[in-house]
């Protein structure tokens, strides 16, 4: 039996225990029903005022059947509440034992810091994207919402170096610096990359004016809002079809089409290729819209002016390379595909 329908009982018995001796003084000493409800309750909670009225040779046999009664439903009740109490807590550290030990368990997962408004619509991306992740977040109320909704969340400091390696940063593929402030965003990337000095580090601007302290601070990509937003409002007053093909291919989630980074790997059957030959777009309905040549993109780690050596929309006789990382738009299930196609050989041997 739950312990909600264990407490139900045990309130509907206290409840039926106070109706009897009601009605039991009621019938048997003829007295009110709020005078049998006094009496009642002195009885059961062992107050011990005196009698309201004098109580005859069977009103005292039955005041001693109720106090009996008393004991039994209130020692059920006080039993329920205990155990609920203790298995609530019991729930609690096993829960967080297993909390920190899935945790322990990641490797190549994300590390988001913050949770606020921008935090929480990471979450919802990553979430759409399948990937692992683990979220550091300061405030207990939010963190708790998280953990109900079956998110990784360690309540704490990510500026605490204790905390990030409890998110098992070492073996994480990148961090998000998403805090509310600069300030503490630099904090986090100073103190990520000194943990991890090859993470992929992603932070966030809060003024525009943060971005240089940031890249200084070990941060791969500053991403502003106030920039980004900006840029996106004269996009859509200005070129509004391009601002609309923009927001379809990343912000529409009914529409199956997504953006997608794929590196090929060692012996993959795409090395050596050209692209017209490669098959990409006609067996896996995907479009390379530009390559990250090998050594731009083993540069990437160290590199935050990621567009540096980017080729846009290659042409169809460029040859492929081992290394090279492909950007590509297309289905879901046609860029799995493919990442798979890319990666074939290399996770085998």
């Amino acid at each position: 039996m739950s312990y909600r329908a264990r407490l139900a009982y045990a309130i509907s018995a206290v409840a039926a225990a106070v109706l009897f001796g009601m009605a039991g003084y009621v019938l048997l000493e003829g007295w009110s029903w709020f005078d049998g409800l006094y009496m009642t309750i002195i009885t059961l909670a062992t107050i011990g005022y005196g009698e309201t009225h004098a109580l005859s040779p069977l009103g005292r046999a039955f005041t001693l059947v109720l106090i009996g009664v008393g004991v039994v439903v209130f020692g059920y009740l006080v039993t329920t509440l205990t155990q609920g109490l203790i298995e609530t807590e019991i729930a609690s550290v096993f829960g967080r034992r297993k909390l920190f030990k899935d945790i322990s368990q990641l490797k190549e997962h994300y590390v988001l810091c913050g949770a606020g408004r921008m935090g929480l619509r990471i979450i919802s991306e990553m979430e759409r994207k399948g990937v692992d992740f683990v979220i550091i977040e300061r405030d207990e109320a939010v963190a708790e919402r998280l953990l109900t909704k079956g998110h990784l969340v360690l309540i704490g400091d990510a500026t605490d170096e204790a905390v990030l390696k409890g998110a098992q940063i070492a073996s994480a593929k990148a961090l998000v610096a998403a805090a509310s402030n600069d300030a503490e965003n630099v904090y986090i990337v100073l103190t990520a990359r000194g943990l991890s000095p090859k993470l992929h580090i992603v932070a966030r601007a809060v003024e525009l004016s943060a971005e240089r302290q940031l890249i200084r601070a070990g941060a791969n990509k500053v991403v502003s809002p106030v920039l980004i937003g900006s840029h996106r409002m004269a996009q859509a007053a200005l070129a509004p079809a391009v601002a609309d093909f923009i927001e379809l291919t990343t912000m529409t989630e009914t529409l199956d089409l997504n953006f997608e980074q794929i590196r090929i790997g060692e012996g993959s059957p795409l090395d050596g290729k050209a692209l017209k030959d490669s098959g990409i777009r006609a067996e896996h309905n995907a479009m390379i819209v530009a390559i990250v040549p090998k050594s731009v993109a083993t540069a990437l780690a160290t590199v935050s002016d990621e567009h540096q050596g980017m080729l846009f929309n290659p042409p169809a006789d460029h040859v492929l390379q081992a290394g090279d990382m492909l950007i590509a738009i297309g289905t879901r299930s046609g860029l799995e595909a493919l990442s798979t196609i890319a990666r074939q050989k290399a996770a085998k041997s």
